[in-house]
């Protein structure tokens, strides 16, 4: 048996489907698998009711209710319940219904040949809460089980000093493969442990066309100009307001109204569906006439979807999104304020062939390490 730790916890689109996406790749190589429910109330906490959030201090976690947080969940009303059920009950179908596993010195892995980490921000202290001692390995109760990092990420953002020595500790000495998402991270984490580390797509670029379309759950009426963004970008909106003059179309958000824009009164007569799961989200990005986000998972399934789209930078982890971008020969679809042709034709039999040869470089790293 395989097993995964990832971000399956995460009450996210992209974390939920990434997860997803490894669980069933490995399925269709004829595996085995399930998610080890490792979930931390460090990392949990932030999508409950009432959040609790953990800080890293010098003297160790501190945790608080974070009111900010509660006000945004509170000011949802039933959209958030409604979506917090999509997600628990798309976890319990579709990666595991098993109850969680709250400390790393709790989790067995004598039950599997090969535990793959990743994908997702695994290594990234900023979401993590210091490099958390699952994601690291740093789990006592191994077994003969072999550790690999699939796709894993640090977001573009480098280890602090003090994070170094342990994470070429950990990932250097106890890993028996090691990949990342982004080259550019995989060339610095390298050069720290001092062994070979490939660059992979993101799981959800394992899966064809054809898986996503079926998981699915179109809305009723499609054909909007969709707009996901992790953080404010007025360029977005912007652009998204040019778009719908010019060709008619209503704008629908998948996001919150605080992480869309910083002026709430710029919002009026964009249509909110904020109360979907995973299944809703893909339905939204294959049922659009077009795509703006700054969402690395949006860009993937955009790009997968084969839809017209813009991908803006995000001030801190950008190298996301213009790593796969590279990779898939679109660099084009990422927002330059300068450039005047933004909507040209994207040749999409090109992007169909790069695509095919990541591929299958990506399931040659998995294959490896079964």
């Amino acid at each position: 048996m395989v097993g995964i730790l990832t971000f399956h916890w995460a009450d996210d689109y992209g974390a939920m489907l990434q997860a997803y996406a490894l669980k069933r790749q490995l399925e269709l190589l004829g595996e085995r698998a399930e998610l080890i429910p490792y979930a931390p109330v460090k990392l949990t906490g932030r999508y409950w009711l009432c959040p609790v959030c953990a800080e890293r201090r010098p003297e160790g976690l501190r945790y608080e209710l974070n009111r900010y947080m509660l006000a945004r969940h509170l000011s949802m009303g039933g959209g958030f319940w409604r979506r917090r059920q999509k997600m628990r009950a798309f976890r319990r179908t579709y990666l595991t219904a098993r109850p969680p596993i709250r400390r790393a010195a709790d989790i067995s892995l004598a039950p599997y040949k090969t535990v793959f980490v990743g994908s997702d921000q695994v290594w990234n202290p900023d979401i993590t809460v210091d490099l958390d001692d699952a994601y690291v390995g740093g789990i006592p109760r191994r077994g003969d089980c072999r550790l690999a990092a699939y796709a894993a990420s640090l977001g573009g953002n480098p280890l602090l000093p003090e994070d170094r020595e342990k994470f070429a500790k950990c990932v250097g000495g106890g890993f028996s493969a090691v990949s990342l998402r982004e080259r550019t991270d995989a060339d610095w984490v390298e050069k720290l442990i001092g062994r070979p580390v490939r660059d992979v797509l993101d799981p959800v670029l394992l899966l064809d066309r054809g898986e996503w379309e079926a998981l699915s759950r179109p809305p009723a009426a499609g054909d909007a100009i969709v707009v996901y963004a992790t953080q404010p970008n007025e360029d977005l909106m912007e652009q998204a307001r040019a778009l719908s003059a010019r060709l008619g179309r209503r704008i629908v958000s998948l996001s919150r109204p605080d992480t869309l824009s910083r002026d709430p009164g710029s919002l009026a007569g964009i249509q909110m569906e904020l109360d979907g799961g995973p299944r809703e989200f893909l339905g939204w990005i294959r049922s659009a006439c077009c795509v703006l986000t700054n969402s690395f998972h949006a860009t993937a399934f955009s790009a997968l979807l084969e839809k017209p789209f813009l991908s803006f930078r995000h001030s801190g982890r950008s190298v996301r999104q213009t790593d796969l971008l590279r990779k898939l020969g679109l660099s084009s679809r990422l927002w330059d304020p300068d450039r005047e042709d933004l909507w040209t034709g994207t040749d999409w039999a090109a992007v169909r062939g790069r695509l095919a040869e990541e591929r299958a470089a990506s399931r040659r790293f998995i294959l490896e390490n079964l």
